[in-house]
């Protein structure tokens, strides 16, 4: 069965509101028994479970977005341009002219690197870099966590190619270790202005995307972190996605309304590569009943005074009988009723 994409809202309180919107002009009385019948379809009450689709607006952009502040001062002489990508071994820009080089790694610089320092992980890290960058052999005793003359021989190679002072020491603010390569978000500073310590000399991310979306509250005990989604950027593609996050915390978007902030991961962190920072839709299909007894929402009608009800066909034949129902989730074009019916009844449905 074909399945309709309907906003969410919540339910049950709110889902009769939208069922009564159906059904302002589906409002009529039970015609006298032998009157002519207007003209109807039948349908059958059914068990059955009920899903509903969310289609939601987000935009495809970069993890972990944060400024990179630098250790050392001077001129800023060389910067990046937005949307470069600096690799593990790369440049990220120059001050004085001297490099400051991109590492990958989780302990932050702290402290001046080089001969005769004490051991620390800080130090392994270094060498662990160096080697990946294949200066220097990985062995039984290196890299470790004391620096050595192996340490002081593979950090002067890689200086020597990289256009840096060939001293065989990293001072603090020549190094910079992030968990992985970054993407340039922005420039904090330009080329030929002073950088002073602790300034944030650029704004960086993730080179892995997601997509981030504002989630209305209304709907934010529909969405479950895990659950799979269809991501559609503007080209039409489908992508697959599924929901990593969902704040716990309400934000302001764009527009000062309050809203929730989901993530949604990529299964292909590729896909999204042509349309990062591009709109996209995101379609989240959940469960709102499981085995409940439904009729179509077109064959509910509007009680004069309050309430709804569905015309009922007697098995034997003859005039149909209205028959009150409470109303529950909806989906599909189904709605969960109880009340006067049963498994098996047929119901007129208003052509």
């Amino acid at each position: 069965m074909k399945k309709r994409t309907i906003a969410l809202i919540a339910v049950p309180v709110v889902v009769a509101g939208a069922v009564t919107a159906v059904l302002l002009t589906a409002t009529r009385p039970a015609p006298p028994a032998g009157a002519g019948q207007p003209a109807t379809n039948t349908a059958q009450v059914a068990v059955r479970d009920l899903s509903r689709t969310e289609t939601m607006n987000g935009v495809i952009a970069y993890r972990d977005e944060r400024d990179l502040p630098a250790a050392k001062g001077g001129i800023a002489t060389t910067l990046p341009n937005v949307g470069d990508t600096i690799k593990s071994g790369g440049v990220l820009l120059r001050v004085d002219e001297r490099p400051v080089v991109l590492f990958n790694g989780t302990i932050p610089a702290y402290r001046d690197l080089g001969p005769g320092i004490t051991d620390g992980p800080d130090v392994a890290q270094l060498e662990e870099t160096l080697v990946n960058l294949g200066y220097g052999k990985k062995s039984s005793t290196y890299p470790d966590a004391h620096w050595n003359s192996v340490t002081t021989t593979a950090l002067k190679k890689y200086q020597e190619d990289v256009g840096a002072v060939i001293d065989g020491t990293a001072s603090l603010g020549d190094i910079v270790f992030t968990p992985g390569d970054v993407r340039v978000a922005k420039r904090n500073t330009t080329i030929g202005a002073p950088v002073v310590p602790g300034q944030a000399v650029l704004t960086v991310s993730s080179t892995e995307r997601l997509v981030t979306v504002d989630l209305d509250p209304v709907n934010r005990d529909l969405v479950t972190i895990g659950a799979a989604v269809k991501v559609e950027p503007p080209s039409g593609d489908k992508i697959d996605g599924t929901i990593e996050e969902v704040g716990t915390a309400l934000e302001a978007d764009a527009e000062g309304k309050q809203v929730y902030k989901l993530k949604v991961k990529l299964a292909d962190a590729a896909a999204g590569e042509t349309f990062a920072l591009a709109p996209v839709t995101v379609r989240y299909t959940t469960v709102v009943a499981q085995q409940a007894l439904t009729v179509p929402v077109a064959a509910v009608v509007g009680v004069p005074g309050g309430g709804y009800a569905v015309d009922v066909l007697p098995a034997q034949g003859g005039a149909s009988v209205r028959t009150p129902v409470e109303l529950g989730a909806w989906g599909d074009g189904f709605v969960v009723v109880t009340g006067g019916v049963q498994a098996g009844d047929k119901v007129e449905v208003p052509k």
